[in-house]
């Protein structure tokens, strides 16, 4: 009885093996031919592009063509741009330098109006008469000639020593200012302030309607 039942069990276990062998035999070749139609098809398609790309060069043709006419544009382009800036920037140079010439000029010309003497007198370094000198401009009909600090006499006729001597009033130590011989002459010795070494002799005149203009500056030793 026993003998009977383990055969039997023995007989359902080999079916069972059997089973499952073929079940994975199945699988394997699904698998197989799963795999082999996949790569088949990928070559397929490969072989496919070649083709369309191997029976249509034109195609390729004009897209180089294209490339290559896009980059021949951009670099025109970038050599319009950068002989744009090289005009421009010759041309600002040429303005520059003609700006600089006109100044010159005009400087010289300053220059060439001004006469200089050297050691004209002893205690003198330098004597400068300059034609350029203009009046500074009057609120009065006539000068006062009473050369009181801070009246408008006064401090007209320190605008124009500072016009000769290139000292601005606000930054000017007066050491004298007084008459130079008539109403309408008057003679100042001033130095910039904190530099007191340096000092101008400058004698001013007086235009009626005009006010005082500097006649003679001297640079004093």
């Amino acid at each position: 009885m026993n003998n009977n039942r383990s055969s039997r069990h023995e007989n359902k276990e080999k079916k069972v093996n059997r089973l499952y062998n073929l079940l994975i035999a199945v699988v394997a070749v699904l698998i197989v031919f799963v795999g082999g139609t996949m790569i088949l098809g990928n070559k397929d398609k490969s072989d496919n592009q070649a083709e369309i790309t191997q029976n249509n060069p034109q195609t390729n043709d004009q897209k180089t063509d294209k490339t290559a006419k896009k980059d021949d544009d951009s670099s025109k382009d970038d050599q319009a741009t950068d002989d744009q800036a090289t005009d421009d920037q010759s041309s600002e140079d040429d303005q520059s330098s003609e700006d600089d010439q006109a100044t010159d000029e005009e400087s010289n010309d300053s220059d060439s109006q001004a006469e200089v003497e050297k050691n004209p007198e002893p205690g003198v370094a330098e004597r400068k008469v300059d034609p350029s000198w203009d009046s500074v401009g009057t609120s009065q009909d006539a000068p006062a000639a009473t050369y009181k600090k801070g009246s408008t006499d006064w401090n007209e006729m320190l605008k124009a020593v500072g016009e000769g001597s290139g000292i601005s009033p606000s930054n000017m130590t007066v050491w004298r200012l007084g008459n130079n011989g008539g109403v309408g002459k008057a003679v100042a010795t001033v130095s910039p302030k904190g530099n007191s070494s340096t000092k101008y002799r400058v004698q001013i005149e007086w235009v009626d309607g005009e006010g005082w203009k500097p006649a003679v500056v001297d640079k004093l030793q």
